[in-house]
């Protein structure tokens, strides 16, 4: 991860017009002025570096901070390698049908679905959901031997518009997350645009893409979803590592078609890589910024 650069946020044709009603009360619009107080303020009580790129996909609203700068990708990446076997199996060169071994000697830490699998086999469909939706390590690995290993992923994001995500290791060494390392690193921007442009754009055909989203709908580690008014619901990816790197990125849906694209990264400020994980701040920063983007 590159030296964090001085807090800056961006924050493009902000209103301060009243929240509407499907936005929790706990979180009014705010000035720009004042959420950046809020953001700065979350970095500090938590100890934090923040990237986010965010956008309300019907009023390009957008706001930023450090949004260009590198994080640690760790599993959001999961989501560019299952969009990379829909697009192979939309073009032919594979079939969701076909079927995997699940190698015993290559279960991991946090292999929830393949490790009851292990010595059998999986589809790809399987193994798709279980890498979008347990954030299944084994899977993932098993989906990146399938595609052309970690350097797939880093051509699949230029091919899709990202210029900066690249993947370097396999699970689970790139989650090292080392600070200054540009292995295995993104930006909040470059992945935000990826996601849009995998769940919005012609990246995939239409049945591939809806199978896409439906896939990281069911997405069971979201953790911008407790930053989500209950009537709304997303489809994301999330990804931890040392140094309390946590991120989250996809895109929030609400009950009377609102769309918003979140791209959450960040990490501890302290260099300790036992630092535990910041789950609980990506519901923060969500219920912060999405009142303001909505207004």
């Amino acid at each position: 991860m590159t030296q964090l650069s001085r807090r800056n946020v961006l924050l493009g044709g902000l209103t301060l017009a009243a929240v509407t009603a499907s936005v929790p009360r706990t979180a009014a619009a705010q000035p720009p002025s004042s959420i950046e107080a809020s953001l700065l303020g979350l970095e500090q009580r938590h100890n934090a570096a923040i990237g986010l790129f965010a956008s309300n996909l019907l009023s390009d609203k957008t706001a930023a901070h450090r949004a260009q700068d590198q994080f640690a990708l760790c599993s959001v990446f999961k989501g560019y390698a299952s969009a990379r076997v829909l697009q192979m199996s939309q073009h032919g060169e594979l079939s969701l049908e076909d079927r995997m071994f699940v190698d015993p000697a290559q279960i991991l830490p946090n292999s929830p679905v393949t490790g009851p699998r292990a010595g059998g086999e999986m589809t790809l469909a399987e193994l798709c959901q279980a890498a979008l939706q347990q954030s299944d390590n084994a899977a993932a690995n098993l989906l990146l031997s399938r595609i052309g290993g970690p350097q797939a992923i880093t051509a699949f994001a230029r091919g899709i518009g990202d210029r900066q995500t690249r993947l370097d290791r396999w699970e689970t060494e790139l989650n090292s997350a080392i600070p200054g390392d540009p292995r295995d690193t993104s930006t909040p921007e470059a992945l935000g645009g990826g996601y849009r442009a995998m769940l919005e754009g012609d990246v995939l055909a239409p049945p591939q893409r809806r199978l896409l989203e439906d896939w990281m709908r069911a997405n069971q580690t979201s953790s911008m979803r407790a930053g989500l008014p209950p009537d709304w619901t997303s489809a994301d990816k999330t990804g931890s590592g040392d140094y309390g790197t946590t991120n989250d990125v996809g895109i929030a849906y609400g009950p009377d078609g609102e769309r918003v694209l979140l791209a959450i990264m960040t990490r501890s400020q302290a260099d300790d890589p036992e630092t535990e994980n910041m789950r609980p701040l990506i519901g923060e920063i969500t219920a912060l910024v999405l009142p303001t983007l909505l207004a």
